[in-house]
């Protein structure tokens, strides 16, 4: 059969993403819903959007592309109208004099391709996309193609320097809307002796974006302390709070934080998107080598997997894209999450509530009376909680959580450090993940770059693992304003997992130091996690100069 006959059903088992008890479940909700087979796939959260999308290429053999990684042109977006975009969930993506490139999820539909061939006067090309977010990034780059942020950030700054009355509220929305629109995680508002200075994290990595007048801080504060329901009057302590912000048919989430300095308060507010798709083993950019050892690890009856790395490295990200693997219609799976971001269906998933004694402790001990056999806790951050976690682990229940540490071996001697008995360690422990996040190179703008294999040793890549990969393609990064200038857009993560089998088992019972653990399972194959990124370097995903920047 060939790829445009087979179902996306078929297509969706044979890329990975569910099976076959899914599919059944599926079938029969779909007798009571008017819907497509993807979308009831996509209720019942079997799969995510993107990986139907996916799916969607492989039968038409169309390019799929990521959807949250692309910055369409001015020039393609303006020979479409919005309504139109908006009405047929459409984005254009780029033109040249004789092709428009347009992502789309539906393919078939003939009268659309029509009328863009006739309303832009050149041929048509359709890449395939995620459906929704198309109608996300649809609503948001015609918004801001419409309503240009720097202009107007320009005239209130001009304003204020005329000392002329501005509107702060509006201000602080466009600071909002330029970050979603950047696809920004942290915004850091900094006062300066003479200015104060926007910047935004983008990819791992601060930029800078505004200078504002030093006169418009204290404002600009109060406004936000005001939607955090902080203390506008208190500025000698730090200050945390948090406000949900509406924008574009979408609700998004900021948790904030002011912190006093000898120029005023500086504001550092965290912007929490709720993008489900993320959640996708495949999206992670794992080595088939790595992703086929956390699918067997993950599908294991019994054993505590732990992800480490620190605050920001795609732990949650990581432990959820796993959890969606794990069989919740034959499996009961319990989660405790601090606080609950993603719902997930057939999961039964449980926020923490510390002032209601409801802490990640107690909720293993309730989870031990709801006949579970996953358990999800948060993350593990005392010794009664870390005991818990362990013991049952050993008593019949797969039991994952995440934990900081620097690396997959140093988890050892951190729960060494929590008390857990090293015999409890190695009969417990089944992996141990460790992952950081490095950016990708932008696509419009590498160029290849020649290393001789004297240079890239020198630079600390290992022999073996440029045998193992016979074709390198090594790329510099260049910057263009796709990129703002930096030569990558979006991020992947790099891992190293630490397999415990019986030979790591007996050391860490021995108390074997963490070098000689290190050693063994190096020698049974194990990758840190700067080998995984020099691979992603000769693969031509990313730079070896961003693997030193992430990785010692």
């Amino acid at each position: 059969m060939s790829q445009e006959n087979k179902p996306i059903g078929q297509l969706l088992e044979e890329l990975g993403y569910i099976n076959k008890e899914q599919i059944k479940v599926a079938l029969i909700a779909q007798k009571a819903s008017p819907k497509f087979f993807g979308e009831i796939l996509q209720e019942l959260d079997f799969v995510t959007s993107a990986e139907v999308a996916e799916a969607i290429a492989k039968q038409s053999k169309l390019e799929y592309i990521n959807i949250e990684q692309i910055v369409p042109s001015s020039e393609a977006l303006l020979l479409i109208p919005q309504n139109v975009a908006k009405a047929r969930n459409i984005l254009p993506i780029s033109v040249d004099d004789t092709t428009l490139v347009v992502a789309t999820q539906d393919i078939n539909d003939i009268a659309t391709l029509d009328y863009l061939r006739k309303m832009s006067r050149r041929d048509i090309k359709y890449v395939v996309g995620d459906k929704k977010s198309i109608a996300r990034h649809t609503e948001i780059f015609y918004y801001h193609l419409s309503n240009p942020i720097e202009a107007e950030i320009a005239e209130i700054v001009k304003k204020a320097l005329e000392n002329a009355e501005i509107n702060v509220p509006r201000l602080v929305d466009l600071i909002l809307n330029s970050a979603i629109k950047d696809r920004v995680t942290d915004i850091h508002i900094s006062p300066e002796s003479s200015a104060t200075h926007i910047f935004y994290r983008i990819d791992g990595v601060l930029q800078h974006y505004y200078a504002l007048p030093i006169k418009v801080h204290p404002q600009m504060v109060a406004r936000i302390k005001i939607l955090s329901n902080l203390d506008i009057s208190e500025q000698r302590k730090p200050q945390d709070g948090s406000f949900s912000y509406g924008f574009l048919n979408e609700t998004f989430d900021l948790r904030v934080s002011s912190l006093p300095t000898n120029y005023g308060e500086n504001i550092v507010m965290r912007l929490l998107g709720k993008n489900a798709s993320l959640f996708s083993l495949a999206h992670l950019g794992l080595t088939e080598k790595n992703s086929a050892k956390i699918e067997k690890y993950f599908s294991k009856p019994y054993g505590i997997i732990l992800i480490v790395g620190p605050t920001g490295s795609g732990k949650t990200t990581t432990l959820y894209s796993a959890l969606r693997r794990v069989n919740s219609l034959k499996k009961n799976v319990l989660t405790i999450e601090d606080p609950i971001e993603y719902k997930f269906s057939f999961i039964k998933q449980t926020q923490l509530n510390e002032k209601a004694g409801y802490n990640f402790s107690s909720a293993i001990r309730a989870f031990m009376r709801q006949d579970p056999d996953v358990m999800l806790v948060g993350e593990i951050r005392d010794t009664e909680t870390a005991e818990l976690a362990v013991r049952a682990s050993i008593t019949g229940h797969l039991v994952l959580s995440t934990l900081h540490t620097n690396d997959a071996i140093g988890t050892i001697p951190r729960l060494n450090d929590l008390k857990i008995p090293p015999y409890l360690i190695g009969s417990g422990l089944l992996a141990v993940i460790a992952q950081r996040l490095i950016r990708k190179l932008c696509q419009n703008c590498k160029v290849p770059v020649e290393k001789s294999r004297e240079e890239l040793i020198a630079s600390g890549i290992s022999a073996e693992i440029l045998d193992f990969y016979a074709t390198h393609s090594f790329y510099d990064a260049v910057g263009c304003e796709h990129c703002r200038g930096t030569g990558y857009s979006g991020r992947q993560a790099i891992v190293e997992i630490l397999e415990i089998d019986k030979d790591i088992e007996m050391m860490i019972t021995a108390g074997s130091t963490t070098q000689e653990m290190l050693r063994v399972a190096q020698e049974k194959g194990m990758h840190t996690m700067k080998d995984d990124g020099y691979i992603k370097a000769i693969l031509g995903i990313t730079t070896i100069e961003e693997i030193h920047r992430v990785v010692n």
